[in-house]
């Protein structure tokens, strides 16, 4: 196995690790132990952990040649007006009907490029309202689940 897959599995395991700590940490009635932070501190740590840690195994799974469906089996594809009653706002059209993992695209490439590894994109500047350019990676979604990998 090579050394950043080795690398990323101890990053994942130290991360599970502070997320089964901090979840207990939540509780405010039957709480057995030593508190080390606040039930609210605890409760946004731990959503904040749930989501880098969906987005961890995404790209472990990438890496091994998985695919989201094999990574997250169980995931049904996005609805457009479940989403708005999830979140407030409305999906993007290209997003409709995919695996609710490309919602990280940008996280699970940040962890891809860190351990050697690349995803396809294209990268395009536009502008903005007041005519400040920006850039803006358009990740082919059609084909997200296929990894380039580097020196192999």
């Amino acid at each position: 196995m090579r050394q950043e897959l080795i690398d990323f599995r101890k990053e994942i395991a130290a991360l599970e690790v502070e997320q089964k700590n901090t979840k207990e940490q939540r509780k405010t009635v039957r709480f057995t132990g030593e508190r080390t932070m606040s039930p609210q501190e605890a409760w946004g740590k731990a959503r904040c952990n749930k989501d880098t840690l969906r987005a961890m195994y995404a790209a472990y799974g990438l890496m091994r040649g998985k695919g989201f469906n094999v990574t997250e089996n169980n995931a049904k594809p996005l609805d457009k007006d479940e989403y708005y009653r999830t979140f407030g706002y409305s999906l993007r059209k290209e997003f409709e009907g995919k695996h609710p993992l490309v919602l990280y695209l940008d996280e699970i490439n940040g962890y891809l490029e860190k351990y050697g590894y690349k995803m396809p994109y294209e990268e395009e500047t536009k502008k903005d309202y007041w005519g400040k350019e920006y850039k803006v990676k358009n990740f082919d979604i059609e084909h997200c689940e296929e990894i380039v990998r580097i020196g192999e």
